[in-house]
């Protein structure tokens, strides 16, 4: 099954799932991290609160196989996911 690409940089295209991905960690990002994120990087604390609310997304163990539990996606979801979890959390600092 071949995707559409909708989004492309000078190295590669993100298919359309990629990018739900992406936005979806992005929108997660800025409204459960960006506001607090001063306060708990100060503190030294990530609120446990957080670890199941990021399991629902299938954000944590993203290349783990599902087999095993994990979502079973790709280095490029990996690398995405990374990059608006810790950009749009920072971004709003």
């Amino acid at each position: 099954m071949t995707s559409k690409r909708l989004w492309r940089n000078d190295e590669f295209d993100l298919t359309e799932e990629q990018l739900q991905i992406k936005y979806s960690v992005r929108e997660f990002a800025e409204a459960e991290i960006g506001p607090h994120v001063m306060e708990w990087d100060e503190a030294q604390h990530f609120p446990k609160e957080l670890w199941p609310k990021l399991g629902e997304l299938g954000l944590l163990g993203v290349i783990i196989p599902e087999e095993y539990g994990g979502a079973g996606m790709g280095y490029v979801e990996y690398a995405n996911v990374i990059e608006e979890y810790l950009g749009s959390a920072v971004l709003l600092v």
